[in-house]
Parts: structure tokens; C-alpha cells; sequence
């Protein structure tokens, strides 16, 4: 027998200590110029473009973290549908005969200008490439076949001329579209993520998508919600083609391109700006980058257009020029999220956190479906300790002894509460139930969210306090 002595049981879950918090937490896919294998974990933007070179999907990581520091779980695919390349132009006035032609897979949407610093042939003149904005250093043309290939982007340029070769002042364009992945590409990347079983709140989708993609989003949501993974996705609609009027892209994202999808778990941002990425690149940029950074950064049930939080910093114009505040309501009334200006303030901001739900739901707006889904995670994690255990039976057949059940339940809501997440929540469980014959459990939890002040109205009148006496 051992000798005496005192020993201490230490019990572990008697604190009601919720699991993983998945807040602000999101995954995103999409393409980038060195595929993933697997998933990769990011939390400074720093690292991007090492692990995955250019792309939508770098675009997007490195916007989100460049406002939030949070976790992002990414994977990166090659996409099968290569970007492509515009004719070059030469800018009007070029004084030499040199050319300009461009080969390669561009590994993201770009807009260049070689510029001619110093007048000379192959292995004498000299340029500078800018990049989305961004100036590159002077560089010698090159000798021999007068390739040179510009870092990162998947393309080369060839140098030739005659006599009298490149001018200094002489200029030259091109823009390039990003290549794409396929809507199987980009679903089996989500499927890896799910299986992951991250604590996560959403997952993005990286470069323009469409109504087909949307519709298997919300199919994905669906069935992630059925085995306990209460997530959203969001994903990015696209810009407005060449030649075509800001009303008649407007009316072609309202009509028929918006698709017949509706649900609480999807977002579609149609908001464009203009991005003052964080390494000095000015592009025309998808909004969802900076939205998922704005939501990473903000409480569960923050909404991201709440004037209070700010403009988005990285914005310097909305895009497409001529898009108003009509088209922009017009959108946000069909579900879209958009970006907009506020009379009075200066900056962009976001409109509202609108979710593709149906009218009249109560998972109109992101704020409230991050609430519910925090509540579904924490709730189930604090009753997973009663699954399986003994109940004691009412003469009635109806389940007694459930007190510590409920109270534990509720911890989570009570602590939401104290958070100012929730105005109250609670549990009830209904008399009558037949646990004997079913072996379930049926309860009823009840969240009362937090107002929003959408709408504020005021009225104005001069008084008169001889008049009121």
C-alpha cells in the first residue's frame, strides 16, 4: 500500500471553455504561378509571393493581409486556361524603328509599359518596364536575339529594329488577361479544404468567377453545413468588358449573369477599385481581396460598412469610371457586395455585406450569418460532452435532470453576450418528448441579434421659445 500522501485530479472541460475560434480565419483558392501542393498556411504577406509567385490568388492574400493579421489556408492551382496577350502598341510619336513583340503565359492580369530610357541598337540602348504602375530599374537591351524575360510574369519580350533602332522617349503597351482555372480545378481545391476540417469561417475564391460556379458554391455550403462545418464562400464577379457601357455591364450582372442561385452562405462581391497594393503596384483590382481583409479584421458581428471602422486605405478610385450610385444599388439589391463613396466623407467604402439570399431572409446581410455560425460551432462543442450520456425520465416520459445540460449549453450565448455579439440567447427544452423510443434530444435555441442602423431620420425645425410658453 502506497504510503500517504495527497493527489490532486486535475479535470479537464469544467470551465465550459469553448474549441478552436475560427474568427476572422478563412481559406481561399485559386491560381497562382507555383501551384500548391497542398494547403498552405499563410499569416504575413511577406511570404506570398515566395510560396506561390503572381497571381489572383497572390492578389488576394497579400490585400487581405495587408489590412488583417490573421490565418489564411490557401491552395494554389496551375488553372488549365491560359491567360492571354494583347497586341502591342507603340506609343504615338516613337522616334526609331525598333519593335516590340511579346511570347510567354502572362501568370496574371497585367498592364506594362516598356519605356526607352536611352537612345541605341541590341547591347546599347536601355528601358525600363512598369508594371501595374510599378517602374522597374534601367536595364541594357540585350545582345543576340534580344530576349528579355520579364521576372515573375511568365513573359519575354523580343527587341528588333532596322537602322536606326529605339529613340529615347520611345514607348511601348500591351495588357494581359490571367489565366484560369475550371470550375472542377477550383471545386476539388475546396473539397481538399473541407476535408482539412480548418477552423475556418469562409472560403475565397480567387479571380472572376459566374453564376455556374456560384451555384456549386452554394451546393458545397449546403452539404459542408450538413456534417458540421459552418462556413460561407465568397466569391468575385467580373469587370466590365471592352466596349461595353457601364449600364449594359450593370444590367448583364443583374440579369441574366446573376443566375437564379439564392442562399445565407454565399457572397458574389461585384465591386471594383482601383488598389494601392502594398509593394507600390496601382491595378484594377477585384474588391474581394480588401473585403475579406476588412471582415478578418472585424468581430463576428461587425458589419464591414460600418462608416465607424473606416474607408478601405488601399482603394484610390472605384472602378469602372461612370459606374453611380444607381448601378451600385441596383447591384446590391440582387445580392452583389459593392463599394461606394459617402457624401461628406472622402474614401471608399463598402456598401453593405450583402449575402445571394432570398428576400426577406435573416442571413440578408454577413454579419448575421458569422454570428450564427459562431453560435452553431461553440453550442455544439459545449454540448459534446452530454452526447451519449444517461437522462433520467419524467412520469411523463419527458427527459428531467437536464439543468447543467442547459446551463452549459448556454454558455456560449451568455458569453456572447457579455461580448455584445447577441442581445440575449437562450435554450428551452420542450415538454412531451419520447426519449425512450427516439434517443434524441429535441431543444430550441433562441438568439436575439443586434440592431443596425441602416436608416437614420432626422427632423429639422427652427423653434421659437416665445411660441412655447
Amino acid at each position: 500500500m502506497a504510503l500517504p500522501n495527497i493527489n490532486n485530479t486535475i479535470k479537464d472541460g469544467a470551465m465550459g471553455v469553448a474549441g478552436a475560434d475560427a474568427t476572422g480565419i478563412f481559406a481561399a483558392v485559386g491560381v497562382a504561378a507555383i501551384p500548391s501542393n497542398g494547403i498552405i498556411t499563410f499569416t504575413d504577406k511577406e511570404d506570398v509571393d515566395g510560396k506561390i509567385g503572381d497571381g489572383p490568388l497572390r492578389d488576394l492574400i497579400v490585400s487581405a493581409l495587408s489590412i488583417a493579421k490573421t490565418t489564411v489556408y490557401a491552395i494554389a492551382v496551375e488553372g488549365s486556361t491560359a491567360g492571354t496577350v494583347s497586341n502591342v502598341t507603340a506609343v504615338s510619336g516613337n522616334k526609331g524603328d525598333g519593335t516590340i513583340t511579346v511570347t510567354g503565359k502572362p501568370r496574371n492580369e497585367y498592364s506594362i509599359c516598356v519605356a526607352i530610357v536611352s537612345s541605341g541598337k541590341l547591347n546599347d540602348g536601355t528601358f525600363r518596364v512598369t508594371i501595374d504602375g510599378l517602374t522597374g530599374k534601367t536595364i541594357t537591351i540585350p545582345d543576340g536575339d534580344g530576349k528579355y524575360e520579364i521576372p515573375g510574369t511568365g513573359l519575354t519580350l523580343q527587341f528588333s529594329h532596322a537602322d536606326k533602332g529605339f529613340e529615347t522617349g520611345d514607348g511601348f503597351t500591351f495588357t494581359t488577361t490571367a489565366p484560369q482555372a475550371t470550375n472542377g480545378e477550383i471545386l476539388a481545391a475546396i473539397n481538399t479544404i473541407l476535408d482539412a476540417k480548418k477552423a475556418i469561417e469562409w472560403i475565397a475564391v480567387a479571380g472572376v468567377s459566374n453564376a455556374a460556379l456560384w451555384a456549386a458554391l452554394a451546393t458545397a455550403a449546403k452539404g459542408a453545413e450538413s456534417v458540421y462545418q459552418y462556413l460561407f464562400f465568397i466569391a468575385q464577379a467580373r469587370y466590365k468588358k471592352e466596349g461595353e457601357t457601364v449600364d449594359e455591364y450593370v444590367n448583364a450582372l443583374t440579369g441574366v449573369e446573376r443566375g437564379v442561385t439564392s442562399s445565407t452562405r454565399l457572397q458574389v462581391v461585384a465591386g471594383w477599385i482601383e488598389e494601392a497594393d502594398s509593394n507600390g503596384q496601382v491595378d484594377i483590382r477585384g474588391a474581394i481581396g480588401v473585403y475579406c481583409g476588412m471582415l478578418a479584421g472585424l468581430k463576428v458581428h461587425d458589419g464591414p460598412d460600418a462608416v465607424k471602422f473606416g474607408s478601405i486605405t488601399a482603394a484610390t478610385a472605384i472602378k469602372p469610371d461612370g459606374i453611380n450610385d444607381g448601378h451600385i444599388e441596383a447591384l446590391k439589391n440582387v445580392g452583389y457586395v459593392t463599394v461606394r463613396q459617402i457624401t461628406g466623407l472622402k474614401g471608399i467604402y463598402i456598401t453593405s455585406g450583402q449575402m445571394m439570399s432570398e428576400q426577406g431572409s435573416d442571413y440578408d446581410l454577413v454579419e448575421r450569418r458569422r454570428v450564427m455560425d459562431k453560435a452553431c460551432r461553440e453550442i455544439r462543442v459545449a454540448q459534446l460532452p452530454f452526447l451519449n450520456d444517461a437522462v433520467k425520465i419524467g412520469a411523463d416520459g419527458s427527459p428531467e435532470g437536464l439543468e447543467i445540460f442547459i446551463t452549459q449549453g448556454e454558455v456560449p450565448l451568455q458569453t456572447m453576450k457579455t461580448n455584445k455579439q447577441i442581445s440575449d440567447g437562450y435554450i428551452v427544452i420542450p415538454k412531451g418528448q419520447n426519449i425512450l423510443s427516439t434517443k434524441k434530444l429535441i431543444t430550441k435555441i433562441r438568439i436575439v441579434p443586434l440592431g443596425k442602423l441602416s436608416y437614420i431620420e432626422n427632423e429639422l425645425a427652427y423653434h421659437n421659445p416665445a411660441l412655447a410658453q
